[in-house]
């Protein structure tokens, strides 16, 4: 298949995903009959198999290879409180990260991170010398993602896997606490996981609509329909959420964790809370819901944010440039 009729996709078969995210697919043969015929090989995530077996190749016959790292570095083992989840995190932060990962990074010519924090981290703990190392964040088609009218929204909405690591429970508890102050208000969740189980019991006593999916071409539609975003992740990256939410000009509350404080800032576009179970958090959001200048304050800000550092023509002219740059020094 070509994508724009210029850009080649080639599908390989793929046996089984691993905790349905980890694709086994033999990707070495494919790279041993036709890494010649590229300039260079950007391989995304270091957690996959795919990019092991491209570092693997690596070490075999030169080329350029680039690793791109789309988080999950900071995975702190006792921030779960499901079974699996607790053996997934165990196994990667003891024996993952310090054999498989450790090879496929350091065996990258050249890092790219989309958190400036996971790149620090990844430097010092794999002791990363070459300066083959940038900083460019995940982007947002900004002609899909955008605001489509000024009422009609609605909901305080959470999107993403229901885990305890994406603090689901959390986002269950604030929205108790936030109805007994506003009878008004409505929630909505999209996504599917192991803690979907808090739902029914809580639609009881509260108007919570559920979808386990939405097709990614109409979430334009969800952001417009949310009058605020919740991300109460426990550890997080850069969610693509909060780019396409902040896009569409629609208000993120959000975790101070990770790299969420590379792109939201406190009282601009949105609001970072430091503990999501304080009565004073609480109070914020309601300050926030009830305050319609600010909530379109945020979603200009937002917006704004998003047109100057992160559409996909600034993303991938930085890339772009990485490359020229990277083949150069060769």
């Amino acid at each position: 298949d070509f994508l724009d009729g210029s850009i080649e996709i080639i599908y390989k078969k793929n046996y089984y995903k691993l905790w349905g995210i980890n694709p086994l697919v033999n990707i070495y043969s494919f790279l041993r009959k036709n890494f010649q015929n590229y300039d260079v090989i950007h391989v995304h995530s270091y957690l996959f198999l795919t990019s092991f077996q491209s570092a693997l190749f690596r070490k075999i016959r030169k080329f350029p290879f680039i690793l791109h790292l789309h988080g999950g570095i900071r995975t702190p083992q006792n921030l779960s409180s499901c079974l699996i989840e607790k053996l997934q995190l165990g196994f990667k932060n003891m024996f993952f990260d310090k054999s498989i990962g450790s090879f496929t990074i350091k065996t990258a010519d050249a890092l790219i991170s989309v958190s400036k924090k996971d790149l620090d981290i990844i430097k010092k703990r794999y002791n990363i010398r070459h300066n083959n190392n940038y900083y460019i964040p995940n982007g947002v088609d900004t002609e899909i993602f955008q605001k489509k009218k000024e009422n009609g929204k609605i909901y305080v909405t959470f999107i993403g896997r229901l885990s305890y690591i994406k603090g689901f429970d959390i986002y269950m508890n604030v929205i108790k606490e936030l109805y007994k102050y506003d009878k008004d208000l409505n929630f909505l969740i999209i996504g599917k996981g192991p803690l979907k189980k808090l739902i029914k019991p809580a639609q009881k006593i509260l108007p919570i609509l559920h979808s386990d999916f939405y097709p990614y071409e109409k979430m334009v539609d969800i952001y417009n329909l949310s009058k605020v975003v919740l991300i109460t992740s426990r550890f997080e990256g850069v969610p693509t959420i909060l780019l396409e939410s902040l896009a569409c000009e629609t208000p993120v509350i959000a975790s101070n964790v990770g790299g969420i404080t590379e792109v939201l800032r406190n009282d601009e576009n949105g609001l970072l809370i430091k503990d999501f179970n304080a009565k004073s958090a609480i109070s914020q959001i309601i300050d926030v819901l009830h305050d319609q200048d600010k909530l379109s304050t945020f979603g200009r800000n937002g917006r704004n944010l998003v047109l100057k550092n992160f559409t996909w023509d600034v993303i991938t002219d930085k890339i772009e440039m990485v490359y020229k740059n990277f083949i150069k020094s060769l």
